[in-house]
């Protein structure tokens, strides 16, 4: 009897290829909004900044700036109301560009100041460990450890008195 398994294997490859195949021209034809994917990105550079994000969001404002060339260079094709429309369809398109500049650079700075705060903060720890260690050398050097300087300083005080 024969092994039918490399059979049903190669009718699942081809049924997963013709899938793909069938699948393939609506993925393309998919038209995204792209303003509406570069605010999704901005939200995500604010809530974890990072270089890939940001190298993305940067990409995707070249890609904008190309579709709204490619409509005004569409508009001078056309002329009257058809003209009109395209224009008003670009310039439209150029406000909500600069609005997500705007808040790609708000996002930016925001991300900065946080990683300044975040330097100072850890200067200030660094810093904190460095004198308390220079005190304890200090002490170590002067008076010797805890118990020696504290019997110095009982001593001191007996003297005072």
């Amino acid at each position: 009897m024969p092994d039918r398994r490399p059979r049903r294997r190669h009718l699942t490859l081809a049924a997963l290829l013709l899938a793909v195949l069938v699948s393939l021209p609506a993925a393309c034809s998919r038209s995204t909004d792209l303003p509406a994917q570069i605010d999704a990105q901005i939200q995500a550079y604010r809530a974890e900044p990072s270089d890939a994000l940001q190298s993305r969001i940067e990409a995707s404002f070249a890609k904008l700036d190309a579709e709204i060339a490619e409509l005004r260079a569409d508009a001078e094709t056309k002329t009257g109301a058809a003209k009109d429309d395209a224009l008003a369809k670009a310039d439209a398109l150029s406000a909500r560009a600069g609005e997500l500049r705007k808040s790609w650079y708000g996002a930016r700075f925001a991300a900065a100041g946080e990683a300044a705060k975040n330097a100072v903060k850890q200067l200030g720890v660094s810093l904190g460990q460095g004198l308390e260690s220079a005190g304890q050398k200090m002490k170590s050097a002067i008076g010797g450890d805890e118990k020696g300087a504290g019997a110095d300083a009982a001593a001191d005080a007996a003297k005072e008195d």
